[in-house]
């Protein structure tokens, strides 16, 4: 398969799996929130333009959105899943939702602030360049970005290249996707609840290192003002 069309069926997936797992997002996944990220989201809250406006990327069911709430912030919400979606506007049916993937932003200086946690690890190489141009193009002049990297070692990422090479997926170095086809089928059984690794390993990854990713926020006209 050629790799425009494996990376558009890795999305496809992605998408579907998460409309998949979204009924039991908030009793499965949504109570258990990473401290660092709590930490890093109020650092964020006290950079950010009180009350300003906020948008949420990749928001899945909104499991920040409370705080940018409860900080007295408008926010909106997007994704790609309408079933994650769903339950957001469940749970805050005052933040406007919009389907809407990353790769397909168009704001210009509409925001005061955007976050983006946990959902940059799905984008591939080829897009993430362009998406952290458009976090830049939607923050209005002094605006703050808070969104987050997931990494691997060097020698964790070769060995996931080489597993994935010898299956004949169409991979670059930092994709963990070997798994990922096996892990959806399972994924997918009907009537099962899915456990919070199984859903991981049925998506695609991509661990770009932080190097590479300096340089994209640079290129993107964005700049560093904290790292952790």
């Amino acid at each position: 398969m050629e790799r425009v069309e494996w990376l558009k069926q890795m999305r496809s997936m992605a998408e579907a799996l998460y409309d998949r797992i979204s009924p039991q997002y908030w009793v499965t996944f949504g109570l258990h929130k990473n401290e660092a990220h709590q930490q890093y989201l109020q650092e964020f809250l006290e950079r950010v333009v009180p009350g300003g406006a906020v948008l949420s990327a990749g928001c899945g069911a909104g499991r920040y959105d409370g705080a940018l709430l409860d900080a007295g912030h408008s926010v909106v919400g997007i994704d790609q899943s309408a079933g994650m979606l769903a339950r957001a506007q469940e749970r805050f049916p005052e933040i406007r939702y919009e389907k809407l993937g990353l790769q397909e932003m168009r704001f210009r200086e509409a925001f005061d602030g955007v976050i983006c946690i946990d959902a940059l690890e799905h984008v591939c190489p080829e897009d993430y360049p362009g998406i952290l141009r458009s976090f830049q193009e939607a923050l209005k002049p002094g605006g703050i970005l808070y969104f987050t990297v997931d990494t691997i070692g060097p020698e964790e990422a070769e060995a996931a290249y080489r597993r994935a090479k010898r299956r004949g997926l169409p991979v670059v170095l930092g994709e963990v996707v070997d798994g990922v086809d096996d892990a959806y089928e399972r994924a997918r059984v009907p009537g099962q609840p899915v456990p919070v690794d199984l859903a991981d390993r049925a998506v695609y990854h991509y661990y770009p290192s932080l190097e590479q990713v300096r340089a994209w926020i640079d290129q993107a006209g964005l700049a560093i003002l904290e790292e952790g």
